[in-house]
């Protein structure tokens, strides 16, 4: 068991986790008071030796320990778990390594019964960056003995190959590659390695050569025994040891071409050319040459093999240049004259350099250099002008055994500029995806592997764009139907276009943006076909309309909201009619009534307009109220009170109680004089609930009677208003002048 500290004891880390590196710094400030494995103080001695020899380590190495197999792992192996670093520390080895569990789960079952497992180069898929890849491991699991005697984990040192396995594979490959042209290659080729010269690779024109025997794999001097005794042995011995090159022309040699048959005599050209390793290490021979027997043997065979040689080279759609050790010219087909654009005597007899000026400092001239010195093939690209003609040539330069070397060339202009043409228009459409104000994906067939996006998509899902390499993985794109259902990689549009070869109607989806929030997205898919009608490819188009949806949204309300008010503003303008008519005695004075409070409607709505009708200031409200009543009395009019945001039904019941309350003191009240003045206060009060309180109180003015019924101003102030506060309204008539007392809940008065 390991143990743990008191509670409240703090302990100071101990030795063994120093150094380390940023892994030991983590383990140091790591919280270990909640871990299986307990405070570092308190465990085992063998794990703390582990722990130091881990940590400053110069190898990848975890300990996974005790009954959960807590993981603990160094610097070096912090690369291995890409993203799931550094929050793995600590965590269960079952857990760390979920993606992996079900494979290597047998090995840890071995090495915790007490056998030790070794891997070279295992392959196991894992999921460490997000998405799941190849990866090779060589490694070992060795179980790790407790102080008490018993495996309560254990330990690995690894290695990640993945490299070393993929450089291998190519190498095996391009070995394969070259094996095959190795193969069939015209003239006669092996490959001899080690001090006795094994075959490692011979060609069809080697075996042919020597009769079709089984040499491959065996010393040179064993599989031919009949060239041992003609100076072979020694020419071999001398390339290997020197590191010189042997280059033979005319040799006799005698070969036993058929079984039990008598040596044959043949006469070949070959080169034995020493191999060296990374290192400049000699560690083989290559042998390259022709047999020439023919040629030896026959004048006029040479002479036919000549004449048929030109045949070939005039008959051939390439140009064919022959030049010698001094690279002057000795021959150049029909082709080639028809690429040059001069006769045959302008060009046949000089140096390379006379013929063609402009090639000396070029790369023309190096290539060429470098064939005739390094006896290698060499292949290139290159702008000649012909007499005012401009033209790309492909050159292929091969050594030949005379010494000299012989060049392959055709006329690829046409291509050069379908290639320039294809790669201004592959600019051309870079240029139109980065300014192109919609975002553009462009995914290929048949996988649906994401190829492209334009910096406008990015831009739109406020993240990069997703590397998804086929339809399943379109899920993480995070699209949403409009009823909030996450659609399907198949319901895709751009899965559609590709799987049904049809284009998409622009349809609107919900999308998850980079940054969590929520958008309304504009989607059409087309097909992309060749000539064929084959779809490649197809493009999706993404059109952020969230401020469109928004701006409906918002169109919506405010046409509900104007629908509300214009009715509530139509019944109370034909409440007020009523009540006017009612209570008027004349038609005069019931037109004048009612053309003074639909004037102090119509302000209130001013008041409220100018505010977008969310609320408006009490203030403004009261003196846009009285304004009708100001003029010369200007000083005699009078508010005070706090800024206060009321709501539009409150304002627009204040407005009409002061007009009626202003409108009878003109005609009765403090208004009617020159002397009387109308003080308007308000003040918000309350401890437990917060109130406003306004006061209209009127002073100076004739002296006050209580009326002998109550109008339809008294009726609307006491009734409406109190109704529209939710508070209390009154209207008293003292003698000194009419007070109306106006009492409610801020929380109802006010907007919001």
């Amino acid at each position: 068991m390991l143990g743990r500290p008191p509670d409240g004891a703090v302990l100071a880390r101990p030795d063994f986790l120093s150094g380390g590196g940023e892994m030991g710094a983590r383990m140091r400030a790591h919280d270990w008071s909640t871990s299986p494995l307990g405070e570092p103080e308190t465990w085992p001695h063998a794990l703390r030796t582990l722990v130091r020899l881990m940590l400053n380590a110069k190898q990848a190495m975890f300990i996974a320990w005790g009954p959960e197999l807590a993981f603990l792992y160094n610097d070096d192996y912090a690369p291995i778990f890409g993203a799931k670093h550094p929050h793995a520390l600590g965590l269960p080895f079952a857990e760390v390594w979920s993606d992996i569990w079900k494979q290597i789960a047998p090995l840890v079952d071995s090495t915790l019964s007490g056998n030790g497992v070794r891997q070279e180069d295992l392959l196991i898929p894992m999921e460490r960056n997000g998405y799941r890849e190849d990866a090779w491991f060589s490694f070992s699991y060795n179980p790790v003995w407790d102080d008490r005697g018993a495996i309560n984990g254990m330990f690995c040192a690894c290695t990640e190959t993945t490299d070393k396995v993929l450089a291998e594979r190519r190498v095996a490959n391009e070995r394969e590659r070259l094996r095959e042209l190795f193969r069939q290659a015209p003239g006669f080729m092996a490959m001899l390695t080690g001090p006795q010269h094994t075959f490692e690779m011979v060609n069809a024109s080697y075996y042919q050569l020597v009769g079709h025997r089984d040499i491959l794999g065996r010393p040179a001097l064993e599989a031919l025994p009949e060239v041992a005794e003609q100076g072979f042995r020694e020419i071999l011995d001398t390339v290997y040891t020197t590191g010189e090159a042997f280059v033979g022309n005319g040799i006799p040699i005698l070969l036993q071409r058929e079984p039990h048959g008598k040596p044959e005599r043949r006469f070949v050209n070959f080169v034995y050319q020493p191999i060296r390793d990374s290192h400049g290490r000699i560690f083989g021979i290559f042998a390259e040459g022709s047999d020439v027997t023919e040629a030896k043997l026959s004048e006029e065979g040479l002479r036919a093999s000549e004449a048929r040689i030109r045949g070939i080279l005039e008959g051939m759609t390439e140009g064919f240049l022959l030049l010698d050790q001094d690279f002057r010219v000795l021959q150049i087909n029909g082709e080639g004259l028809r690429i040059d654009g001069r006769p045959e005597n302008e060009i046949v007899g000089r140096p390379h350099w006379e013929a063609w000026p402009a090639s000396p400092g070029t790369p023309v001239e190096e290539a060429y250099r470098r064939a005739m010195t390094e006896r290698v093939p060499v292949t290139l690209e290159h702008y000649y002008a012909f007499d005012g003609r401009g033209v790309w040539l492909e050159l292929r330069i091969f050594p030949v055994e005379s010494g000299g070397v012989a060049a392959f060339f055709r006329d690829v202009t046409e291509r050069r500029q379908a290639a320039e043409a294809l790669s201004a228009s592959e600019a051309r459409l870079k240029a139109v995806l980065e300014n192109v104000p919609v975002g553009i994906i462009i995914t290929e067939a048949p996988s649906g592997r994401v190829v492209t996006g334009n910096p406008h998509a990015e831009l739109i899902f406020r993240h990069p764009i997703y590397p998804t390499p086929d339809f399943v993985a379109y899920e993480q794109w995070r699209l949403h139907h409009p009823d909030g259902r996450p659609a399907r990689p198949h319901e895709y549009p751009v899965a559609r276009a590709l799987l049904t070869g049809e284009a998409t109607e622009p349809e609107e989806y919900l999308y998850q943006r980079g940054d969590g929030t929520m958008a309304w997205m504009r989607l059409a898919a087309a097909p992309i076909r060749n000539d064929e009608g084959e779809v490649l490819a197809s493009v999706v188009a993404v059109v952020d309309i969230d401020l469109e949806k928004k701006a409906e949204e918002h169109q919506r309300l405010l046409i509900n909201e104007l629908n509300h008010r214009v009715k509530n503003t139509l019944a109370t303008v034909q409440s007020i009619t009523s009540q006017t008519l009612r209570n008027a005695g004349t038609m005069e004075d019931a037109r004048s009534a009612l053309e003074a409070r639909l004037f102090a409607l119509s302000r209130a709505h001013d008041v409220l307009t100018q505010e977008n009708w969310e609320s408006a200031n009490l203030r403004d409200v009261v003196r846009e109220a009285m304004a009708p009543f100001r003029h010369e009395r200007e000083k005699r009019l009078h508010m005070t009170g706090p800024d206060v945001r009321i709501a539009p039904r409150v304002a627009l019941a204040i407005a009409m109680a002061l007009q009626e309350l202003a409108t009878n003191a003109v005609k009765y009240g403090a208004l009617s004089n020159t002397t009387g003045e109308v003080n308007v206060q308000w003040k918000l009060a309350g401890k437990d609930e917060l109130r406003l309180h306004l006061v209209w109180t009127e002073v100076g003015g004739p002296p006050v009677e209580q009326p002998r019924r109550r109008g339809f101003g008294t009726r609307l102030i006491e009734r409406s208003l109190a109704h529209d506060l939710n508070g209390r309204a009154e209207i008293s008539f003292t003698p000194a002048g009419v007070v109306c007392t106006v009492d409610a809940p801020l929380s109802e008065v006010a907007a919001g």
